[in-house]
């Protein structure tokens, strides 16, 4: 078995996990012996020569609190995200390396991210009733920061052009950003009936939508600020986040009633009710083909959905608290979520849907399909797969979970002959 804690790999007993312990840190050796790994308690990781005992390596980037939006480049090199700790910061997608220091301005919780089409600016919200533009490549701070929402600004999102910056804040207001002169357009305020917590761009940038916590979609023309019609209602649950189908004819959203819903604009109506959810949903996504809806909720797992039938093609467990942010990768082959755990993971869309599918009696497919509950990795019949301490929990990566960026992560790997299930499980011992 190969256990990776971050950027080192220990090969370890098949079948067994075993690290000792001294005061709050948790140690493990490099195979050659050579390096020694120390997981501290305060959510560092730090790598020693086995010789010297000198750090080799400097504690490993993490949030230090909860992650309230992500957003990935559209090249898919780097993703970008918010946090309650106030900060901004940039990730390498492949590595989970911090490309350049935290971006710091915002007083209060950064609360949404969003990437320019050009990839040259970041745009941040906060609870501090600002936005700030943010240059991608030196991370300096673009212009001063925009102040004309008078509460929290929730949800920031760049027009599809790159022309416009949309904002939603508990001030019952939407406004509309001219990017160049960092200036609202003269249709803003756009208003609505409560407090809003979301907004998104039709493809054609001919609409803007926004949610609020009267359960209401609203709907404008960004031409006039006009309504196109009468909101959308999701039965007075408060709409945490919508989205636009590719074509602009559907708009899917995520509320406090655990569901998420596909509206069809034109007619009004509700096509499918995606039901699974245990929680609230926090955040939904469109996959750029159309095809798949990825949702995130507050009872820590992440599901996707067939857009045709409404029927659910795969739930993913790993995050240990509430996930705030979900955004697929532009080619659809990625989902990117950030949680209340202060971590974000990048999962394996293809990966993810065939595991139901192909699971039968595989027992890597078993492991990688696995929950965790009450310390052990479950099966889908409830089997106990293997058990986590509880310092390992909130670090593990399953199959799918092609990467983990927070204070350390654990991936759990196995080759054909080294996992064994079913009456042949004893075969993993090894008698020396």
């Amino acid at each position: 078995m190969w256990v990776t804690v971050r950027n080192l790999t220990c090969k370890l007993h098949p079948c067994f996990l075993h690290s000792t312990s001294h005061g709050d840190n948790v140690n493990t050796f490099s195979p050659d012996g050579l390096y020694i790994a120390s997981a501290s308690d305060d959510g560092t990781i730090r790598i020693w020569s086995a010789g010297s005992g000198q750090s080799t390596v400097q504690p490993l980037p993490a949030h230090e609190d909860k992650v309230n939006s992500v957003a990935v480049s559209h090249d898919g090199a780097f993703i970008f995200s918010g946090s309650k700790d106030k900060t901004v910061r940039v990730w390498n997608a492949h590595t989970g390396a911090a490309t350049i220091p935290p971006l710091r301005g915002h007083t209060k919780s950064t609360q949404s991210v969003a990437i320019s089409p050009d990839g040259s600016l970041i745009a941040s919200a906060s609870k501090d009733h600002t936005i700030q533009f943010w240059d991608t490549q030196s991370g300096a701070a673009v212009g001063e920061p925009m102040c004309n929402h008078t509460s929290y600004v929730w949800a920031v999102t760049f027009s599809h052009d790159g022309h416009w910056l949309a904002s939603a804040s508990w001030d019952k207001t939407v406004h509309m950003w001219d990017v160049a002169t960092q200036r609202t357009l003269a249709m803003s305020p756009l208003r609505c009936q409560k407090d809003a917590n979301t907004v998104a761009f039709s493809p054609d940038d001919d609409l803007v939508a926004a949610g609020d916590d009267s359960g209401r979609i609203y709907l404008w023309r960004t031409d006039t600020g006009e309504h196109t019609n009468e909101p959308l209602h999701a039965n007075g649950n408060r709409v945490r986040s919508v989205a636009f189908s590719l074509d602009g004819m559907r708009i899917v959203s995520g509320g406090h009633d655990n569901t998420a819903r596909i509206w069809d604009i034109a007619a009004g109506q509700c096509l499918h009710v995606l039901q699974g959810h245990t929680d609230s949903v926090r955040s939904v996504a469109w996959s750029p083909d159309g095809s798949t809806i990825a949702t995130g909720s507050y009872d820590a797992t992440l599901s996707l959905w067939d857009v045709s039938t409404g029927a659910s093609l795969a739930t993913m467990h790993g995050h240990t608290k509430a996930i705030d942010t979900v955004v697929f990768t532009s080619d659809g082959r990625f989902l990117v979520s950030g949680s209340e755990d202060t971590t974000i993971r990048k999962w394996d869309v293809r990966v993810a849907c065939q595991l139901p599918s192909e699971r039968g009696n595989d027992p890597v497919a078993v492991l990688a399909s696995a929950t965790l509950k009450d310390g052990w990795l479950v099966g889908s019949s409830g089997e106990l797969v293997l058990w986590v301490p509880a310092e390992y929990r909130g670090c593990l990566q399953a199959a799918f979970c092609t990467l983990v960026i927070g204070g350390s992560r654990i991936v759990i790997g196995v080759g054909d002959s080294r996992l064994h299930a079913g009456l042949s499980w004893t075969s993993c011992w090894r008698v020396k």
